[in-house]
């Protein structure tokens, strides 16, 4: 799933001489005759347009620059010229020129929808989020139906965890664009990373009726059956879509679910370990292994199966309970007590959570290792519950200020190092977590959790040149990190590295060779070397990939189209 969310925009704007084609003449011309033209007519605006055109469709790079910047400063005023130089920019990788001149683009004719989103990707690929969803938005305004617009700010939710909000997009995509496989399938998979599993099985009877290659399959048919109590044959019915499609994750998640309602729990703990090899990053199967680990009294690999869950997403509360309620049973009571606190401070209306937190709490002060109960367990669950953001706010602080009571009485647990700058990343101090997660490296040089959070952060703040020294620690602890291949790959590739971001993507494909997103990021880095018959060959795998995992290969098309033209103008 992560693909279409993470590629989609940037295959579409691969460069923008593509999406402006229709916008600027001279793309079937051939440069010499249109510069003896122009040599008879050097006032013409239009002229030095098509020639500026035909030479950038041929990477006459100077020529085309020259062109356009005397279009540029004859009549009539036109958003023309000003299109060429930022397709110009594009192709050299310098996007702040390609943002000053589309904005004298859009100056010339703001109310472009096409013109607002290459400045909001733009934007975005300089990482200049805050500004990338604002341009998008007025695309959105522009045009409501601009389906890439929606997309994009999708994809950045998902960078920012807030899935919610992605599938938000996608549901307005769905009623925009009914009968649309493409959009059905990954809004299924987002109801899925958010829990709603219902909605999801709807997106996907939907999408059954839809493609025909589909439409046979017996997925609909198991919510019938169990809720005619037939549980049995509806186990036989999933069982036999797995076995057709072996590397279909939500179809394995469907059936481990079954499994748990049979009580055959190491069933199910197969089909969810099973689904997280096809789909690594699958949070929904990481909490319902953690899940049935702990059903069947395995402690030590429920806690490190929550734990993972954490990692994916530090805001999920049903993992953090799941983590602490693990340790609590194997005996990590003070990891507990941390864990329940810390998930307190994140959502303060969790009854179960109050209830083992308090409960381990007044455990902690009997046997004097704590203070007393927190202040944040001071209001009954009634008053937290309408308590709302400012509630979540004030316990976040409380969770903040208890954390550094505790550092000063043990400034060398690098663990709550660790935690604490969780609690100030969740709060926006982005600074003093930096600083959070630096301590807990300098006492644990080994901590390679803390390490990576680390890295995000400094590259989330725009200090790339440590980021990459960070993320390289941390490959130092683990050669076979891929997520953090992944990482430094997107940090070269915007950085226009893109020989050194190959080298990091295609060392992430080697770890997973599964990862849809990996894939496609060594697929651009490909094409922006040149390289492509190789980019072509791992689109080629995508589509593969995608087949067999049950995702539409017409969401590819976009960039089996830009392959087509960039071979054509070679």
């Amino acid at each position: 799933m992560t693909y279409l969310l993470e590629t989609l925009g940037r295959g579409l704007l691969v460069e923008l001489l593509s999406a402006f084609e229709n916008q600027l003449p001279g793309f079937s011309e051939e440069p010499e005759p249109l510069r003896d033209r122009l040599a008879a007519s050097p006032n013409s605006a239009d002229l030095a347009v098509r020639f500026g055109v035909s030479c950038l469709r041929r990477r006459r790079l100077a020529e085309a620059r020259q062109a356009f910047e005397s279009a540029l400063e004859l009549p009539p005023p036109s958003a023309q010229p000003a299109l060429g130089l930022a397709c110009v920019y594009d192709e050299l990788g310098q996007l702040d020129q390609v943002l000053r001149y589309l904005a004298i683009a859009a100056g010339h004719d703001p109310n472009d929808p096409a013109i607002a989103f290459a400045v909001a990707f733009s934007q975005e690929r300089r990482g200049d989020t805050d500004a990338a969803v604002a341009s998008y938005k007025r695309a959105l305004e522009l045009c409501p139906r601009l389906r890439n617009a929606w997309e994009r700010l999708a994809a950045i939710a998902i960078m920012r965890g807030h899935w919610r909000e992605a599938t938000a997009c996608y549901e307005k995509l769905a009623k925009l664009e009914p009968g649309d496989l493409d959009i059905l399938l990954t809004l299924a998979t987002l109801c899925l990373q958010t829990g709603r599993t219902a909605d999801a099985t709807e997106r996907y009877q939907q999408a059954l009726v839809i493609e025909p290659d589909f439409s046979d399959e017996p997925l609909a048919e198991t919510e019938d059956l169990l809720a005619e109590g037939r549980l049995q044959e509806a186990i036989e019915t999933l069982e036999a879509l797995v076995e057709r499609y072996p590397h279909a994750a939500p179809f394995r998640v469907h059936l481990g679910d079954l499994y748990a309602k049979a009580d055959r729990g190491a069933d199910a703990i197969e089909q969810y370990r099973l689904a997280l090899e096809n789909q690594p990053g699958l949070l929904e199967a990481t909490v319902k292994l953690g899940t049935q680990h702990l059903r069947l009294e395995r402690y030590v690999d429920a806690a490190q199966t929550f734990n993972r869950a954490v990692e994916l997403n530090d805001r999920l509360m049903l993992a953090f309970v799941g983590l602490g309620v693990s340790q609590h049973a194997s005996g990590s009571e003070r990891e507990a007590l941390a864990t329940f606190d810390l998930a307190a401070s994140l959502e303060p209306s969790t009854t179960l959570l109050f209830a083992e937190s308090a409960r381990l709490h007044l455990k902690a002060e009997r046997s004097g290792a704590t203070g007393g109960l927190p202040e944040s367990f001071d209001l009954d669950d009634q008053e937290r519950a309408g308590a709302g953001d400012q509630a979540d706010e004030q316990l976040l602080q409380v969770a903040v200020q208890r954390h550094r009571q505790a550092l000063l009485r043990n400034p060398q647990h690098a663990d709550l190092h660790y935690r604490y700058g969780l609690l100030l990343r969740q709060m926006g101090d982005y600074d003093e977590a930096i600083r959070a997660f630096r301590n807990a490296v300098r006492i644990n040089p080994n901590y390679a959790k803390a390490l990576v959070k680390l890295g995000i952060l400094l590259k989330e703040t725009g200090q790339t040149d440590e980021a990459v020294e960070v993320f390289r620690r941390a490959l130092a602890l683990n050669k076979e990190y891929v997520d953090v291949h992944y990482q430094l790959g997107l940090l070269f590739a915007q950085r226009n590295r893109f020989e050194l971001a190959v080298e990091e993507f295609e060392q992430a494909v080697a770890g997973n060779g599964q990862n849809l997103a990996f894939q496609a990021q060594l697929a651009l880095a490909l094409q922006n070397i040149g390289m492509l018959d190789r980019a072509a060959a791992t689109w080629r795998s995508i589509c593969e990939l995608s087949t067999i995992a049950g995702e539409p290969d017409k969401m590819l098309e976009h960039r089996t189209r830009i392959l087509r033209q960039v071979n054509n103008r070679e």
